[in-house]
């Protein structure tokens, strides 16, 4: 989405591959017509059996919009009557969750250079009629040091000036907030959602947390999404009782 493609893929780019060839082949690796590119990094999603592309990052990275994908299938959606609410991985989990592939420098370097193509996304989505957008930031359940939360409540700031009618929706799995709850609760965001599968204890942390934001909503996951098996009807009460 934000068009970031390392180097070694560029011949492919030169030669209009498909989109989705593209994808596949930073995925995959890419082996035909004289070309032998090697597939990007893949490591398990945070503590989950599943799996994710680790982004490269160098020090003169530059970003734009590439994938209108998200932008495309929202208006399909909309075109079909269906009323959704797209869902974007949050750009300062995507740079965490990457790996710098040059010296000097650290990839939250970056964000100045990210969020802009970040604002063009949220602005086509909110020019194709959307009024809510989730942005997913899973990176707020880990042990953050001061300069990252910092960079979070910079992030959403700027989000939050740019685009002060649109219905921030964020979310966060896998963990309780921990230490990082006094930032999360800052943020101007509209919705917080909230992982009471993993960790039921962070519901009480938040209504005795004062905010200066009284209209926050509260998203409560009660659905265990690791779970293969149908999922019992439980009450919100019952789920946080652990019975």
């Amino acid at each position: 989405m934000v068009g970031a493609i390392p180097a070694r893929y560029a011949p492919l780019q030169e030669k209009n591959i498909h989109e989705t060839d593209l994808l596949f082949a930073m995925a995959r690796g890419y082996q035909r017509d004289g070309d032998d590119i090697t597939a990007m990094e893949m490591t398990k999603w945070f503590d989950t059996n599943y799996h994710y592309i680790v982004p490269e990052f160098t020090a003169n990275q530059s970003f734009h919009f590439f994938s209108r994908k998200v932008v495309d299938q929202f208006l399909e959606a909309k075109r079909d009557n269906y009323a959704v609410k797209p869902v974007i991985l949050g750009p300062v989990s995507f740079l965490l969750l990457g790996k710098e592939k040059s010296a000097g420098f650290h990839r939250l370097s970056l964000i100045g250079k990210l969020l802009p193509v970040y604002m063009d996304v949220l602005a086509q989505l909110t020019k194709a009629g959307a009024d809510m957008v989730q942005i997913d930031e899973p990176c707020l359940s880990l042990d953050l040091d001061e300069t990252a939360l910092q960079i979070f409540s910079d992030t959403y700031a700027q989000l939050h000036a740019a685009f002060p009618r649109l219905h921030i929706f964020l979310a966060s799995y896998f963990e309780c907030y921990g230490k990082n709850l006094p930032v999360v609760l800052s943020l101007p965001v509209q919705t917080l959602h909230l992982d009471l599968v993993r960790c039921p204890s962070q519901l009480d942390d938040i209504l005795a947390t004062p905010v200066a934001d009284t209209s926050l909503q509260l998203s409560p996951g009660i659905v265990d999404g690791r779970n293969i098996w149908k999922n019992k009807a439980l009450s919100l009460k019952q789920m946080i009782s652990g019975s």
